[in-house]
C-alpha cells in the first residue's frame, strides 16, 4: 500500500477545467506516488455526450501507472458520484483526499492533506481536513492551520471513521424549520444560509452531499482542520458550472487564490477550536456575501440599462 492517500478525482464534462486541475495536482510532489483514481461520470442528456467522451479521451491520453479510470455508464450524478466514490476508496485504503474538476491546488497542498490524515488519524473530534479556506484578514500573518465548525466541499480529505459516520438522509433536519436558534448556529452564526440549502437538499430542489455532510458534522459537534491560508483556487463558477452557476456557493465570489508556493503550514499541536478563529472566518463570510450581493446588484442594473 501506498505511504500516501488515495486521491479521487471526479470529472464530468469540463476538459478545460479538467486538465487545469491534473496538471496543478502533477505538480505536487506526492502525487505520482499516490494511488489515483478518477471517477468520470457518465452523460446526462444526449448534449452533454460529446463533452464527456472529451474528458474521458483526456484520461486516457494523460493515464499514469498510479492511475485508475472509473467510467460510469450513465449519469449519477455529483453527490451519488462523490459518495460512491469517497466510500470505495475509504473501505479500501482508510481514508481518502478528494478533488473535483475545477479546483487548482497548490505544491504544497498533497504534502498539508497527507501530514493532516496522519496526524489527526486517531482523533475523533476531527472529521475532516480542508485545503481551502476563505479570505480572512485575521489569518494572514499565520502559517499554523485551523481548527473550525465547518466543513468544506471544495478540496478536503477524510477517513473512513468520519466517513462511515456520513448521514446522507440528514437525520433531524426538519428541525431547522422551527428551531431559530439551531439555524443561526448551522448558518455560522448568521453568516451563511447553510439552513436554506440543507432543507431545499431534502425537499428535493438541490443534488449536494456536501450540505447534508455539514449538517452530520455539525450534529456530531465535529471540527475540521482548515490551512490559514487557501491552497485551493476554484476555477469552476463559470457559465460551464453545473451545480453553482446559479446556486448558493456563487455568492461567496470573493474567492482567495491558493498559496502558490506555501513555505509548509505547521499542524496545531493542541485540538480545539477557538472563538477568535471562528468569529475571523463568520466575518470574511459575511463580507463574501456583501461583496456578491453587491456584484449581483450591480451586475442587474448594467443588464437592465442595454
Amino acid at each position: 500500500m501506498s505511504e500516501f492517500a488515495p486521491i479521487a478525482i471526479f470529472a464530468y464534462r469540463r476538459t478545460r477545467h479538467l486538465a487545469q486541475t491534473l496538471d496543478a495536482l502533477e505538480a505536487c510532489p506526492e502525487f505520482a506516488r499516490s494511488p489515483v483514481f478518477v471517477f468520470s461520470d457518465g452523460p446526462r442528456n444526449e448534449t452533454a455526450a460529446p463533452d464527456v467522451a472529451q474528458v474521458r479521451a483526456l484520461l486516457q491520453a494523460r493515464r499514469r501507472a498510479n492511475f485508475t479510470i472509473v467510467e460510469a455508464p450513465g449519469n449519477l450524478g455529483l453527490a451519488r458520484s462523490i459518495i460512491a466514490g469517497v466510500t470505495r476508496l475509504c473501505n479500501e485504503f482508510g481514508r481518502a483526499i478528494v478533488i473535483e474538476d475545477d479546483l487548482v491546488v497548490s505544491p504544497g497542498t498533497l504534502s498539508w492533506f497527507n501530514a493532516a490524515l496522519d496526524r489527526y488519524a486517531n482523533a475523533p473530534a476531527v472529521w475532516q481536513i480542508s485545503g481551502y479556506q476563505f479570505a480572512v484578514p485575521e489569518f494572514r500573518g499565520r502559517d499554523e492551520g485551523v481548527f473550525l465548525n465547518l466543513t468544506t466541499s471544495w478540496g478536503w480529505a477524510a477517513w473512513k471513521r468520519a466517513w462511515d459516520r456520513y448521514d446522507p438522509n440528514a437525520t433531524g433536519w426538519e428541525n431547522l424549520k422551527s428551531d431559530p436558534l439551531l439555524r443561526h448556529r448551522f448558518d455560522l452564526n448568521g453568516s451563511y444560509p447553510y439552513a436554506r440549502m440543507l432543507v431545499r437538499q431534502m425537499e428535493g430542489h438541490l443534488d449536494s452531499w456536501a450540505i447534508r455532510f455539514w449538517w452530520t458534522v455539525f450534529r456530531a459537534g465535529g471540527i475540521s482542520l482548515f490551512p490559514p491560508r487557501s491552497l485551493v483556487t476554484n476555477i469552476g463558477n463559470d457559465e460551464t458550472a453545473t451545480h453553482t452557476r446559479f446556486g448558493l456557493l456563487k455568492r461567496l465570489v470573493a474567492q482567495p487564490a491558493a498559496e502558490p508556493e506555501p513555505r509548509g503550514f505547521l499542524l496545531p499541536g493542541e485540538i480545539g477550536v477557538r472563538h477568535e478563529d471562528d468569529a475571523a472566518v463568520e466575518k470574511a463570510v459575511r463580507s463574501s456575501q456583501n461583496i456578491a450581493a453587491r456584484t449581483a446588484y450591480l451586475a442587474r442594473v448594467a443588464f437592465t440599462s442595454l
